[in-house]
């Protein structure tokens, strides 16, 4: 049975185009705690508009069977009422899993994540975190 973490770890996958975090077993496990962690941040500054993102979500996932998580079932939630009303909300959720930063409003600061060197932003662009590395001291004299 999916819980709250479940739907808000769906609906990061597919406002993200990251479908493995639900996909792959091994990285929706890994991804989990992160969801956990993201949801409860953007729930403490943006209560509202995130309940009626995820309402949105499950509205069209409630269906048998279930719809797979992919461009046509985000076309799908891009045109409902919750996403249109709540589109800076969806971006904060790909800001927060690919940055791990979000704002609480538009002109407002960045907040913090709390797992900047889990972004999703890392492997796409093929580097490791700014200031993080678990690789050991000289690395960067070899090539690759």
């Amino acid at each position: 049975m999916r819980d709250e973490i479940d739907e808000f770890l769906e609906l990061s996958a597919l406002l993200t185009g990251q479908y493995n975090i639900v996909i792959d077993p091994e990285d929706a496990t890994l991804a989990r705690p992160i969801a956990a962690e993201y949801r409860r941040r953007l729930l403490s500054v943006l209560p509202d508009g995130l309940r009626v993102l995820i309402d949105a979500y499950k509205s069209i996932t409630s269906i048998e069977p279930k719809p797979k998580i992919d461009d046509l079932l985000l076309s799908a939630l891009k045109a409902t009422q919750g996403y249109k009303n709540n589109e800076f909300v969806a971006k904060q959720i790909v800001n927060i899993w690919y940055f791990s930063q979000f704002k609480a409003e538009a002109m407002g600061e960045l907040l913090d994540g709390g797992y900047y060197e889990e972004g999703l932003v890392w492997p796409l662009i093929r580097a490791h975190p700014i200031g993080f590395s678990n690789q050991p001291h000289g690395y960067w004299t070899k090539q690759p």
